[in-house]
């Protein structure tokens, strides 16, 4: 009976354990966030992650140019005015700016 669990018992843990890793196992992003203005003319990129098995708040990472992190508070109002200038560019086809995951 042993020798049967040995052959048959490593069949099935790769079905129970998938090979990314588990939901729960992932977390948010952003352990400390910030209001401070930072100039878009500074910025290379922004990602907006929204809430998810991942984490429970939105996040909004912002990438400078010089390729520094920025993770910054939803609620500020300088980057939500910020997010509405890059959309409207980005559907008048201007500039891709903003990359939303989901």
């Amino acid at each position: 009976h042993l020798l049967l669990l040995y052959v048959i018992f490593p069949v099935f843990i790769p079905a129970a354990f998938p090979m990314n890793g588990c939901a729960a196992c992932q977390k948010c992003r952003c352990i400390r966030t910030s209001s401070a203005f930072i100039s878009p003319r500074l910025f290379h990129r922004i990602e907006i992650l929204p809430p998810g098995a991942h984490c429970r708040q939105t996040e909004i990472i912002v990438t400078k140019k010089d390729k520094a992190t920025v993770c910054v508070t939803p609620d500020a109002r300088w980057i939500n005015k910020v997010i509405v200038k890059k959309r409207e560019k980005r559907e008048t086809g201007n500039q891709t700016f903003i990359t939303p995951f989901r």
